[in-house]
């Protein structure tokens, strides 16, 4: 999220003077509210929509413009698992910005949806396996049990835990085996680079947070808590980013991955701020 030289910058300022405005208008504040929110809207939506948006914003950078990715780390359209894993990880990033945007006021139907969402992750994720070879129907199959779930969740058929259950453990697969994770799919015919497994790591890693974002939402936690759970994970896995010397494999300066770690936790702080 906002590695890309050009955007970073801008995104930064933008973030900065949205977390100054919700510290302002922050009830907490010692001088009181200096700003009145319009509409009624607390100083930790402003903090959920900017922390969103911009990871909307950087995942559509991705999924639309992946061999600026892989080019980053000095590969090209050549490797093709590379590029295709740069491209899924856009898709499934925008999945969870969405989840992160959306009314969580009736948890049922908010976990309904990401098994909707996950639906959608798993059809748009089809193309990539013709220039691999890889077969349509486990795709499909996942795809339409997914909408099961999700059209289950929403009758109360379901129960609210499958969900993060299966985002966790899913993202393990891939964050933690991710060559394996291709053999099972049948899409590992054309080999997978160091690029191509490291793209899939942060695949799975973004599965995990959907996990993190419902689970609490399941267990009851403040949204805005919620939200900063996600963000603090991010600044997290930011740090292991860096020092396992991934960031290094894909291209992102030292600086820059030091701004990442910077907003995901700046955005984690304001938000759970009380």
């Amino acid at each position: 999220m906002l590695q890309d030289a050009k955007l970073r910058g801008p995104f930064l300022l933008a973030m900065l003077f949205s977390l100054a405005i919700a510290a302002l208008a922050s009830p907490s504040s010692k001088v009181g509210p200096a700003l009145a929110l319009r509409g009624g809207a607390k100083p930790s939506d402003i903090v959920r929509y900017a922390g969103a948006g911009l990871l909307l914003a950087d995942a559509t950078g991705r999924y639309a413009y992946p061999q600026k990715v892989i080019a980053k780390a000095g590969a090209d359209s050549s490797d093709v698992p590379a590029l295709i894993t740069a491209r899924s990880a856009g898709q499934w990033g925008m999945g969870l910005a969405i989840m992160l945007l959306a009314d969580s006021s009736d948890a049922r139907a908010l976990i309904a949806l990401s098994h909707y969402i996950c639906a959608v992750n798993l059809l748009g994720d089809i193309p990539g396996n013709d220039p691999l070879g890889a077969p349509q129907s486990p795709l499909i199959v996942l795809a339409a049990v997914f909408g099961a779930l999700g059209y289950g969740t929403a009758r109360g058929v379901v129960p609210k835990w499958v969900s993060p259950v299966s985002y966790v453990g899913n993202g393990l697969q891939f964050f933690l085996t991710p060559k394996q994770a291709w053999a099972v799919y049948g899409a590992d015919g054309k080999g997978t680079s160091h690029l191509a497994l490291l793209l899939t790591r942060r695949v799975g890693w973004g599965l995990i947070v959907r996990g993190i974002y419902l689970g609490s939402i399941i267990a009851g936690v403040a949204r805005k808590d919620a939200f900063g759970l996600v963000f603090a994970a991010t600044a997290i896995d930011g740090i292991r980013f860096s020092l396992s010397g991934e960031a290094k494999v894909a291209g992102i300066s030292p600086r820059s991955q030091g701004q990442f770690v910077l907003i995901a936790a700046l955005i984690a702080a304001v938000s759970m701020w009380r």
